[in-house]
């Protein structure tokens, strides 16, 4: 009898460690954000992307404690050739992508009308409490818009790991 009852209890503990294991891969499991939101198709991916999206945001810290603080040093990385710490600027689920546009452009000789773009004067608006938008336009109706939003998940003020959202 001894011997039914050990097996009945490892089946038991078998049994339980399966269920834990495809509960975990369903809900817990790390998400792959840069995947995109559009490619969430059931409720546990929505979870696994949400738990995933603010993890990520709660690490990035890459940011300055004003957006013009942010503009300026994100507009100097580009600048520099540095475009993996420029796209550190962007949202996180936008920077793997940022980075690898980077890229093409330098490969494809864009990079250096980006630049130009970005030093040229721009307008500040205040778009909400936790956005701000810089615009310029140059002679030649090129244009940019970046929107820069403070990180919620890090405490820091006034906009510190403010990201740049948007290219026009």
């Amino acid at each position: 009898m001894n011997k039914k009852l050990k097996l009945w209890a490892g089946l038991a503990v078998i049994v339980i460690l399966i269920v834990g294991f495809v509960w975990w891969w369903r809900y817990y499991r790390p998400y792959d954000i840069t995947v995109g939101w559009e490619n969430v198709t059931n409720d546990a991916d929505v979870y696994r992307y949400a738990r995933s999206l603010v993890s990520a945001y709660e690490k990035d810290t890459v940011g300055f404690d004003t957006p013009e603080a942010t503009f300026d040093a994100f507009r100097e990385a580009l600048k520099a050739g540095d475009y993996e710490l420029a796209s550190k600027y962007f949202v996180v689920e936008k920077q793997k992508e940022m980075e690898r546009s980077f890229d093409v452009s330098e490969k494809n000789g864009f990079i250096g009308k980006q630049v130009e773009l970005l030093f040229l004067p721009n307008t500040k608006t205040v778009l909400f409490d936790d956005q701000v938008r810089f615009r310029a336009n140059d002679a030649y109706g090129h244009s940019f818009s970046y929107d820069l939003v403070k990180n919620i998940y890090t405490g820091i003020s006034n906009g510190a790991t403010s990201s740049v959202v948007g290219i026009v």
